[in-house]
């Protein structure tokens, strides 16, 4: 069961960016935020559960499921979009202030925006077209560029990194 639903999640991202930057998120950053947040997460977990397997691991996060939040990515023009977030015009119906509430997974994710945060939005563009799982997914002779992009593929590639 993933530990986030899509929506409260892209709402507590969009709520932290506007409170360092003051400003709203660009849909570009938004989506490659998610993306990232997705991956670097589920390949840190699923990477723990292997190497606590080994006796190797510091910390345990056998009990972390490996996606952070259920959605379906597409393999987009700009790299990897959740289609649901794209068109939802109201993220901040779904804020809920204490959204992360253990504090392990909450300095993890908060860590991981600052880092992403750091990088421009056509940068974080430039990054995700370098990942495999939206590599095999492209076409640009798709009409409407909506392959999806599996999940599994993703948290495989993201253990590697």
């Amino acid at each position: 069961m993933p530990m986030f639903k899509v929506k409260e999640f892209a709402a507590y991202v969009s709520n932290e960016y506007f409170e360092k930057f003051r400003k709203n998120i660009s849909p570009v950053r938004l989506q490659k935020t998610l993306y990232f947040c997705f991956a670097f997460w589920g390949g840190f977990v699923r990477k723990g559960k292997i190497l606590q397997d080994n006796d190797r691991q510091e910390i345990d996060v056998t009990e972390y499921d490996e996606y952070l939040f259920n959605a379906k990515f597409e393999a987009w023009v700009y790299g990897p979009v959740i289609p649901e977030i794209y068109h939802e015009h109201n993220l901040e119906s779904y804020y809920k202030e204490n959204l992360i509430d253990d504090e392990f997974v909450k300095e993890y994710i908060d860590e991981l925006l600052e880092d992403i945060n750091s990088v421009s939005d056509f940068r974080l563009v430039d990054i995700s077209h370098q990942d495999q799982a939206w590599i095999r997914n492209f076409e640009y002779d798709d009409e409407n560029h909506s392959r999806e992009i599996n999940k599994e593929d993703i948290i495989n590639e993201y253990v590697q990194k």
